[in-house]
């Protein structure tokens, strides 16, 4: 968190899109590991960074798309307005989104897949960092695949002196593939003690057009033959002219950020930080691509406006005394709405799910550098945590002819939720000499949630008040070991837990179709427990090697399971006789995993980076495989830049996942996420260039999927875009 107040000397540059500054790096400054900014080689974990700069030079549409570019992290989309990342076997809600220091998991995020990450605008980052691995000692529940932590762009002070600062950027980037149009404007301001950053974002995409070039073996595996659309205020089902465009997909997204820093004293700041994002309603596609006796199912099935604001007041000092050097205290503010709208085919009855959710939260992080009598130093970090939310659900039907409503069943208790959490933890890294250091933490978690079910008349649930009282104990172990200045080992155990959520305990959901999914209070955290190891090797940062392999025990892992309501197995749901699941504790999980980076700068305009990553996990108490588990994928990359102009072609590829390979839950989406063989295997070559024909403009080109190739990525319900000529303008002054 600390870093993120006291880098800022400097005026903001818009146009190192083009810039010649290598690309290799032995040594860069991570946050993650210890909430504090630190030597990422004395780091005993992997850990991955989107620079600002990657997100100038590859223009992504959305962050998403911009953790996806590393070449480590799988993203699945379910509609072109998602995007959910897998890290090492987990997904959603097992994987924590941190933001300035606070994190963004509340008590409603689900464990299938999750679109939450598009809510932050890509083009208002300082950064991502990517811990991957068990979080829990830095960041608590949720953090059992890994972590995102994502920074926005922080004030700019001026040195004592200067009168004034005012500075800024923009850009507008075109997509082919999708219609899309986006703009970014960011101002710079500071005078005196006072700075200021302020970002505005807006998005739109139409329908999304998937590649041209089907795969032989699957030639109508992801065409769009028809679509639903009212005409006359009734629904029709068309023929789709052109079946690789996927009707409807397109949404609007539109993003604010407003940064106030005040330096206090040379040792003090205090810094506000706000945020909000709202959308338009975003088609699921998945859905929509369901059938019922030879029909489409839905007239219409969207996520609404996805709303979500955050306030923060952050308060950092690094004035030392007895107890620490510095120290930063986080007060923050939630709010996050969510909507859900879906309408059978031909029917007048609109059915709406609202939920809400307000979070306050307040942390406490601490820094000391201490000698042991051996003159070793030893870097002692610790803190506290505590967050409450707030959770609203409500649900009704309205007759579009006569637009009067009524209430319905609400995918969460009516009668609201409360979930509170409560943390302290304590990390040292010890430097036993100049080349070893060890590397330690614990952290106890206290947690609570209760929920209140007020009309019990639409299900007749065995009790009206749902919760329960738990805690959790996490560690963390591990070394680092730099033999030569050209070599980094690192080895590390970590554990991770995830408390039960509202979503968990309390939801009413039709997860698919004729899958009725009810509460369930007796649930208690899963745990991972996981064990890494990697090597990196540089070559005066002109070339560098990066390995890491890991092994995951899951403990106490949360899955559906069918159960019943008042000894009945099967009720009738939205007018379809509907199987009932539950969430349970199964038992155990193993996962394995290794991938590997090599990025080599042959000449002072020309390197190549290339990844590849690789795991597998089975749920060894049913003898299944689990369900976030992608295929091995990877990249290659080349570039060339000259300072003014700049190019790359860049070859992304995955292998398949044979049907066999998925879970139960999976193989029942087979003609939607799957063929009848599984996820194919696809490969992608896009290709750029860049030019910079002054100090502040810059022009990118950009052509994604050359070949114009129809395929899915591992877990996905929507094609990928097809052959998409991209087209960035910017300009900074």
């Amino acid at each position: 968190m600390f870093v993120r107040l006291t880098a800022l000397a400097s005026t903001p540059d818009s146009t190192n899109a083009t810039d010649t500054t290598k690309t290799v790096s032995a040594k860069q400054v991570v946050v993650s590991a210890t909430r504090w900014n630190e030597d990422q080689r004395l780091v005993p974990r992997e850990i991955t960074s989107v620079t600002a700069r990657d997100i100038t030079i590859k223009n992504p549409a959305t962050t998403a798309d911009a953790i996806a570019q590393t070449g480590l992290v799988h993203v699945q989309k379910s509609q072109l307005g998602g995007g959910s990342p897998m890290l090492r076997g987990y997904s959603a809600n097992a994987v924590l989104m941190v933001i300035d220091g606070v994190r963004i998991n509340n008590a409603i995020y689900r464990g299938g897949n999750l679109q939450s990450v598009i809510m932050v605008d890509a083009s208002s980052l300082d950064g991502v960092e990517v811990l991957f691995g068990p979080g829990s000692v830095q960041y608590g529940s949720d953090a059992l695949g890994g972590v995102m932590n994502f920074r926005t762009r922080a004030p700019l002070f001026i040195d004592h002196g200067r009168p004034l600062l005012y500075a800024g950027n923009a850009f507008v980037r075109y997509g082919t593939a999708a219609g899309e149009v986006s703009g970014s404007v960011s101002l710079d301001f500071a005078v005196g003690d006072i700075a200021s950053s302020t970002v505005l974002s807006v998005s739109t995409f139409g329908d999304l057009r998937g590649g041209r070039s089907f795969m032989d073996a699957y030639p109508e595996f992801g065409r769009r033959p028809w679509y639903v659309a009212q005409e006359a205020g009734r629904d029709s089902v068309f023929r789709n002219e052109n079946d690789n465009i996927q009707r409807p997909t397109g949404y609007n997204q539109y993003n604010v950020i407003q940064s106030l820093g005040f330096r206090l004293s040379p040792t003090s700041q205090l810094r506000y930080t706000g945020l909000f994002t709202t959308s338009s309603d975003i088609p699921r596609y998945d859905r929509l691509q369901q059938m019922r006796d030879s029909l489409p199912r839905y007239g219409e099935w969207s996520y609404g406006p996805q709303l979500w604001t955050m306030h923060a007041l952050t308060f950092t000092s690094s004035a030392p005394s007895a107890l620490f050097d510095q120290y930063a205290v986080i007060g923050s503010f939630q709010y996050q709405q969510e909507s859900r709208i879906d309408r059978q085919l031909y029917s007048q009855d609109q059915r709406t799910w609202t939920e809400s959710v307000f979070i306050g939260a307040l942390n406490l992080d601490f820094q000391k550098r201490m000698s042991t009598p051996g003159n070793s130093e030893m870097d002692f970090y610790y803190g506290a945590e505590a967050f409450v939310n707030d959770v609203g659900s409500m649900a009704l039907v309205r007759d579009l002819s006569s637009g009067s409503t009524m209430p319905t069943s609400t995918r969460y208790p009516d009668g609201g939720s409360l979930v509170g959490s409560a943390a302290g933890y304590a990390q040292f890294r010890l430097g036993l000499t100049k080349t070893l250091s060890l590397a330690t933490g614990l952290r106890y978690t206290w947690y609570s949630l209760s929920s209140t079910v007020a009309d019990t008349s639409i299900y007749p649930f065995p009790a009206a008040d749902l919760g329960f009282t738990t805690s959790a104990l996490s560690g963390s172990f591990g070394s680092t070991w730099l033999p030569t200045e050209a070599l980094t080992t690192h080895v590390n155990i970590s554990t991770g837990f995830r408390a039960p959520n509202v979503d968990d305990v309390a939801k009413v959901f039709d997860t698919a179709p004729g899958v009725l999914v009810v509460p369930n209070a007796n649930l208690n955290p899963e745990y991972a427990v996981t064990a890494e190891a990697g090597i990196g090797w540089s070559v005066e940062d002109n070339i560098t090697l990066n390995l890491n392999a890991y092994r995951t025990w899951s403990l106490d892992a949360i899955e559906r399971r069918p159960t019943t309501i008042n000894g009945m197995d099967t009720v009738m749901y939205d007018s379809v006789p509907s199987a009932v699941f539950t969430n349970m504790n199964v038992g155990q999980a193993n996962i394995f995993g290794a991938n590997a980076t090599l990025a080599a700068q042959l000449t002072h305009s020309f390197g190549v980076t290339s990844t590849i990553s690789w795991n597998t996990g089975t749920d060894i108490t049913n003898n299944i495989p689990l369900r976030h588990i992608p295929p091995a994928f990877g990249s290659v990359v080349a570039r060339w830049n000259d300072g003014r102009w700049s190019a790359s072609a860049e070859f992304w590829w995955a292998a398949a996942k044979p049907y066999n390979e998925l879970p139960p839950e999976e193989q029942a989406k087979v003609g939607i996420n799957y063929t009848r063989d599984g996820t194919p295997a696809w490969r992608r070559v896009d290709l750029s260039a860049g030019f910079k024909p002054g100090a502040n403009i810059s022009l990118n080109v950009r052509l994604e999927n050359v070949f114009d190739l129809n395929y899915y990525t591992f877990a996905s319900a929507i094609s990928s875009p097809g052959r998409n000529l991209v087209i960035t303008a910017r300009t900074g002054w």
